[in-house]
C-alpha cells in the first residue's frame, strides 16, 4: 500500500542520504530515530513520515516506533491520524501483516492500550457492520483473527454483532479459536459455546469439533489446561 505519504517519505530520505535498501527491519531501526530526532519537523510531520515509511517497508519495527511516538506524544490529533492510517492498512485486499502483528502482540496484549486500540480498529464500527462494505469487512475479519488477547468483556459484544453478518462468521470462529490457543487469550466458556452454536459453520470445519469439545470440558485456554497443577 502506497499513498502520498510514501512519496513524501522518499523525498525526505533522499534529502538526508538515507535508503530503505537491505533488510527492512534494519532499515527501520536506522531511519525511524532519524525521523524522530529531526528538529526541523513538527510532531505531525514526524508521524506522517513514519507512516510513509510503514507504507514503504511494511515491517514490524516501524509499528513499534510509531507506537512509542504516538503514546509519548499524548496528542489526540496525532492519535486520530495514526489510527486512521492503521484502519486503512487493515482494509486493503491483503492487510499488512506487520500491522496485524503489532495489534496482536503490542496493543492488544497491553492492558493499558487494549481498550482504546480495539475500539479504534473495530469496536467503534460495530453499528456499521450490518451494512459494511468490503473494506470494513476485511478490516473486521483481520482484527477478529488477532483479537485473542482482548479481554472478553471488551470483545464479547463485538463477536455477538459480527455473528449476525454471515461473511464474518468464519472470522468470529477464528477469534474464538485463537482466544483459546493464545497464551494471553481471553475467553468465557458459556458465551463462547453459545456463539459457536450460532455460527452455523459446516461440522467438518477444521478445529470446530475440537474447540467445542474443549469448551464443554471446561477448558477456556489451552495453556491453562496444559499447565501443571501447583505443588
Amino acid at each position: 500500500m502506497e499513498t502520498a505519504r510514501s512519496e513524501r517519505t522518499r523525498q525526505w530520505l533522499a534529502a538526508h542520504d538515507l535508503t530503505t535498501e537491505g533488510d527492512p527491519d534494519d532499515a527501520a531501526r536506522a531511519i525511524m530515530p532519524e525521523i524522530r530526532n529531526d528538529a526541523e519537523l513538527d510532531p505531525a510531520d514526524r508521524l506522517e513520515l513514519g507512516l510513509g515509511l510503514l507504507e514503504l517497508l511494511d515491517t514490524y519495527w516501524v509499528t513499534v516506533e510509531l507506537r512509542w511516538f504516538v503514546n509519548a506524544a499524548n496528542d489526540d490529533v496525532l492519535r486520530a491520524t495514526h489510527w486512521q492510517a492503521i484502519r486503512d492498512h487493515l482494509e486493503q485486499p491483503m492487510p499488512s501483516e506487520a500491522v496485524l502483528y503489532s495489534l496482536w502482540v503490542d496493543w492488544f496484549e497491553d492492558i493499558a492500550t487494549v481498550e482504546h486500540a480495539f475500539a479504534e480498529v473495530l469496536a467503534n464500527d460495530v453499528p456499521r457492520l450490518p451494512e459494511a462494505g468490503d473494506g470494513l469487512l476485511r478490516r473486521a475479519a483481520a482484527v477478529l483473527k488477532v483479537s485473542g488477547p482482548v479481554p472478553w468483556k471488551l470483545k464479547h459484544a463485538v463477536y455477538t454483532a459480527a455473528v449476525e453478518v454471515p461473511k464474518l462468521r468464519p472470522a468470529v470462529f477464528n477469534g474464538l479459536l485463537y482466544s483459546y490457543h493464545d497464551v494471553y487469550g481471553s475467553l468465557e466458556i458459556t458465551p463462547a459455546l453459545e456463539l459457536l452454536d450460532r455460527l452455523d459453520l459446516p461440522e467438518d470445519t477444521a478445529h470446530l469439533a475440537e474447540l467445542r469439545a474443549e469448551l464443554r470440558e471446561g477448558h477456556a485456554n489451552r495453556h491453562h489446561r496444559d499447565a501443571a497443577p501447583p505443588q
